[in-house]
C-alpha cells in the first residue's frame, strides 16, 4: 500500500508517541526490550521507522515480557491499553500491542472482531530454540499449528480448506484445516494458549544459543546480541538493538538491500484508519463529496459514515435526497447531529432521478473536486487520502479511480479492473473486461464535470458511462489506483437497473457514436448502449432494444454481446428474463462479473 504523505506523517506521529510510552514504561520497571524487524531496519537505514512503514517492532526475551504483561497496565497512561490474550481474551494476536485509544487501525482480516483496534507498537516474546535444528524445525512446526488454532478461535482465516484470505497465515492441506477446525471445536481459548505457551517456551531453561520468535525460521538473534544490547538513533530518541545489528539484519532478510526498491517497500494496508484529531490537507480540503439519496434507508447510514470516518477529511459531504419516502433523510440528519464536525449538508429536492440529484450535489459544491458516493456503497477509510496521493502524482488528470470490491450478500469478490497505477485510457480498459471507474469509486475535476454537461438527466440507465465518454471526448485524462477502497454493493436495494422504468430524457447513448473520433471510443459506447439495451429488453423494452440493434450493428469488439441481445429480443416477453437471468448467473459463477 501507497500512503498520503500527510497520512504517513501523521502516522509516524502517534507511533513515535506509543513508542515514547512504551518505552517510559520499560525504564520506570526496569524491563529491558530491543528492536527487531523492520523497526531495526530503520534504525540501520534511516534512523527512524523506515519511511514508508506503519507500525514499530519491538522485542522481549520471555522473562522480561511476562514481567511487561503483568506491570504495564498499571503504568501505561489513559491514552493507552495493552492488548494480550491475558489482558483481552478474544485478541487474535498471541504477541502484545501497546495501542492508542481514541485512533483505529484495522487490517481487512480483522474487521469486525470486539477488540481494542489503535494504532499500536508490536511486542514480541523471543524464546529460546534448541541448536539442533532438527529439533527447531520441529518445533515451529507445532507452534504454526498452535498458533493458527488461536486465531481461528477469534476469526476462520481461510476462505475454503487450502486457501488462506489473507497475508497472515500460510496455506494449510485438507487435513491441517481439518485438524485446525477439530481442535477449536473441541478446545477452549485458554487452553490452546496454554498449548501454545508451553510449546513456545519448551527449550528456555537450555544454554540454547540463539532467540527467536519461533514460528519464524529467520528471525533469530545470537543470546549474545540480546545479552549485550547497543543503543541506537531512532527518530529523537535512542533504542536499544541486539549488538551487531547488521548481523541480525542479514541472517533475518539475507540482502537488506533488496527491501529497498519501491516495489518491495510493504506495510500492513489497513482498511481502516484514523487519528485522533481529524486530518484535513491542501489536497483533501479542494474535494466536495456529493451522494445521491433515493429510499435507501438499509443503507444511507453505512455510506455516509464511511465519508465521515476518513482517515483524510473532505471539504464537505452534500447528501441530495430525491424524494425519498422511506425515512431515508430521518438517518442523514441523525448522523450529521452526531458529527458536526464532518461539515454534513442535507439538499432536497422532489424526485428526479439519480442524475439530477448528482447535478444539483455537483452545482453547489465549494470543491475543486467531486467525489461522488452511491448511497449503496461505501469507501474504507483511506479513499481520499489515496485520491490525494494521486492529485499530488498525477496533477493533470481530471478523473481520479480505485480498484474496488463487489459485495455479494455477505461475500465480497475483487472486481476486475485495471492492474497498474497512472493514467489510463478508460475505453481500452473497458473493452478489455475491466471496470476502469464506477461512480463511487470517481472523483472528478468539477469544471471538467461541468464542461462536460454533467449526468444526463433522465436516463435511469448507463447515465454514469454516458459522462465517462462525454468526458473522454473533450480530452479528459482519466487515472486510476489499483488500491482497493471501495466496496460495491451487489446485492443492494434500489439499483437502477433493477427497477428499469421507460427514460424521459433528451439524451441518449446512441447520441456519443461519432464515427471521426477514435475507433475505441465508439466501441466503448457500443458496449455500453448494447448492455442497456439488454437490461431494456429483458424488462420489455422491445423496441428500445431494436433501436439498438440498428445503432451498434457496427460493432467489432462487442459481437457476442450483440448476439446475446438480438437472441432477447426475439423471445416472448415472458420468457426473456429467465434465460437472460441464466446467462447472467453463469457469468457471475464463472468470472465474478456483472454489476
Amino acid at each position: 500500500m501507497k500512503y498520503n504523505s500527510d497520512i504517513l506523517r501523521q502516522l509516524h506521529v502517534e507511533l513515535h508517541d506509543i513508542l515514547g510510552e512504551v518505552c517510559r514504561v520499560c525504564d520506570k520497571a526496569s524491563i529491558p526490550y530491543f528492536i527487531q524487524g523492520g523497526t531495526a531496519i530503520g534504525a540501520h537505514f534511516f534512523d527512524d521507522i523506515v519511511p514508508w512503514d506503519d507500525d514499530v517492532d519491538l522485542g522481549m526475551t520471555r522473562e522480561n515480557y511476562e514481567r511487561f504483561l503483568r506491570e504495564a497496565p498499571a503504568l501505561l497512561g489513559p491514552e493507552y491499553t495493552l492488548q494480550e490474550f491475558t489482558t483481552e481474551p478474544d485478541t487474535p494476536f498471541y504477541f502484545a500491542k501497546v495501542r492508542k485509544r481514541h485512533t483505529r487501525f484495522v487490517e481487512s482480516e480483522w474487521v469486525g472482531l470486539d477488540i481494542a483496534d489503535g494504532i499500536y507498537v508490536d511486542i514480541f516474546p523471543y524464546d529460546l530454540i534448541p541448536d539442533n535444528e532438527a529439533l527447531a524445525r520441529r518445533q515451529r512446526m507445532k507452534v504454526g499449528f498452535w498458533v493458527n488454532c488461536f486465531m481461528a478461535k477469534s476469526v476462520w482465516l481461510w476462505k475454503w480448506f487450502k486457501r488462506p484470505n489473507n497475508g497472515v497465515v500460510f496455506p494449510k492441506s485438507f487435513v491441517s484445516c481439518l485438524a485446525i477446525l477439530a481442535v477449536t471445536t473441541l478446545m477452549s481459548k485458554k487452553q490452546i494458549y496454554s498449548r501454545l505457551r508451553r510449546e513456545l517456551t519448551r527449550y528456555n531453561d537450555t544454554d540454547a544459543k540463539r532467540y527467536n520468535i519461533v514460528r519464524m525460521p529467520l528471525d533469530m538473534i545470537a543470546r549474545t546480541a540480546i545479552e549485550n544490547p547497543e543503543l541506537r538513533q531512532f527518530g529523537e530518541r535512542k533504542l536499544w538493538a541486539p549488538s551487531d545489528l547488521e548481523t541480525y539484519l542479514r541472517s533475518h532478510y539475507g540482502n537488506i538491500q533488496k527491501w529497498l526498491p519501491e516495489e518491495k517497500q510493504l506495510n500492513h494496508a489497513p482498511e481502516v484508519l484514523q487519528f485522533s484529531t481529524p486530518l484535513i490537507s491542501a489536497e483533501s480540503e479542494r474535494i466536495s463529496v456529493v451522494i445521491p439519496l433515493y429510499n435507501k434507508k438499509a443503507e444511507i447510514e453505512r455510506a455516509l459514515r464511511s465519508v465521515v470516518e476518513q482517515s483524510l477529511k473532505p471539504r464537505e459531504i452534500i447528501v441530495v435526497d430525491d424524494g425519498s419516502t422511506d425515512g431515508s433523510a430521518a438517518i442523514v440528519e441523525r448522523v450529521m447531529r452526531e458529527n458536526p464536525e464532518a461539515n454534513i449538508r442535507l439538499e432536497r429536492q422532489e424526485n428526479r432521478g439519480v442524475s439530477a440529484a448528482r447535478n444539483r450535489g455537483i452545482s453547489i459544491a465549494t470543491g475543486d473536486y467531486i467525489a461522488l458516493l452511491d448511497g449503496d456503497d461505501r469507501w474504507l477509510s483511506g479513499y481520499i487520502a489515496e485520491v490525494c496521493r494521486l492529485m499530488a502524482y498525477y496533477p493533470d488528470a481530471d478523473v481520479y479511480s480505485t480498484a474496488f470490491d463487489i459485495v455479494n450478500g455477505e461475500r465480497r469478490y475483487r472486481a476486475q479492473t485495471p492492474e497498474s497505477e497512472g493514467v489510463i485510457d478508460p475505453a481500452k480498459e473497458a473493452l478489455s473486461g475491466c471496470y476502469p471507474v464506477i461512480p463511487s469509486t470517481a472523483t472528478i475535476r468539477r469544471e471538467a464535470l461541468l464542461l462536460a454537461g454533467g449526468f444526463p438527466e433522465g436516463m435511469r440507465i448507463g447515465e454514469d458511462q454516458w459522462l465517462w465518454v462525454r468526458l473522454m471526448q473533450r480530452g479528459s485524462r482519466f487515472c486510476f489506483s489499483p488500491q482497493s477502497l471501495v466496496r460495491y454493493s451487489r446485492s443492494a436495494s434500489n439499483r437502477s437497473a433493477a427497477i428499469y422504468r421507460a427514460e424521459q430524457t433528451e439524451h441518449s447513448i446512441e447520441e456519443l457514436v461519432n464515427h471521426k473520433q477514435d475507433t475505441l471510443i465508439n466501441e466503448y459506447v457500443a458496449r455500453i448502449g448494447i448492455g442497456k439495451a439488454i437490461t431494456q429488453s429483458v424488462r420489455g423494452g422491445t423496441e428500445d432494444a431494436a433501436k439498438a440493434i440498428r445503432a451498434f450493428g457496427f460493432t467489432t469488439r462487442n459481437r457476442r454481446q450483440l448476439r446475446r441481445l438480438r437472441l432477447i429480443n426475439s423471445l416472448p416477453k415472458w420468457l426473456r428474463g429467465t434465460v437472460d437471468g441464466a446467462y447472467a448467473a453463469v457469468a457471475w459463477i464463472v468470472k465474478k462479473r456483472g454489476l
